[in-house]
């Protein structure tokens, strides 16, 4: 199941998760596929490429990639994981998808009970 997570995205998770300076990294490797790149940056961070991938494939990630779903973004503790084609592509910062879809200030978070009661009153208003 491994392999259901892309090399790009371990070198995101190392540069975005435990935020360890890739570009500095890889500078002069830019060339490289995204295996080597990924494989220079564990080994920069002493850490394994595998163990990497498994901290990646969190359950509702592990969720995703099995539903065989074609794209999806599935939100879990701060980060989006991009899955295509049942595999994880990349992943980014809630913060910076929402930024680069325009809806930073547009995303509220609501309660559960809170959620409820919205979707109780959209629902006497449709019936109307």
């Amino acid at each position: 199941m491994l392999e259901a997570v892309s090399f790009h995205a371990v070198v995101r998770y190392l540069e975005r998760v435990l935020e360890m300076p890739v570009a500095e990294w890889l500078t002069g490797h830019e060339t490289l596929d995204a295996r080597q790149q990924a494989e220079i940056c564990c080994a920069r961070a002493g850490l394994a490429v595998a163990a990497i991938r498994q901290a990646i494939l969190v359950r509702p990630v592990l969720l995703a990639v099995s539903s065989g779903f074609g794209q999806v973004v599935v939100r879990h503790e701060g980060l989006a994981y991009i899955v295509r084609n049942g595999v994880v592509a990349t992943i980014v910062t809630a913060r910076m998808r929402d930024e680069r879809t325009a809806r930073a200030n547009k995303i509220k978070d609501v309660s559960r009970s809170e959620a409820r009661r919205n979707m109780t009153r959209r629902h006497r208003r449709m019936r109307k």
